[in-house]
């Protein structure tokens, strides 16, 4: 069971990781338009659902892993 939320706290760490690179920050990239700024909070807002997604997959792993546990006690 431990083993199981180390991995999923590496996974989720490495999901972060990947998106912050991926995508930067936007004062790194300078000051543009408006339109610039909204395009990449949509960027931003498709990347956390996408994380949203990724933690409710994780959650429902942990749920199986947790009904198997507790059958074999």
């Amino acid at each position: 069971m431990k083993k199981f939320a180390v991995v999923a706290a590496i996974f989720f760490v490495g999901v972060a990781f990947g998106l912050i690179l991926a995508h930067g920050t936007l004062a790194a990239q300078g000051a543009g338009s408006d339109q610039d700024v909204m395009s990449k909070l949509d960027d931003i807002a498709k990347s956390q659902e996408e994380l949203k997604a990724a933690i409710n997959s994780i959650k429902d792993d942990l749920q199986i892993v947790k009904i198997r546990v507790t059958q074999l006690q």
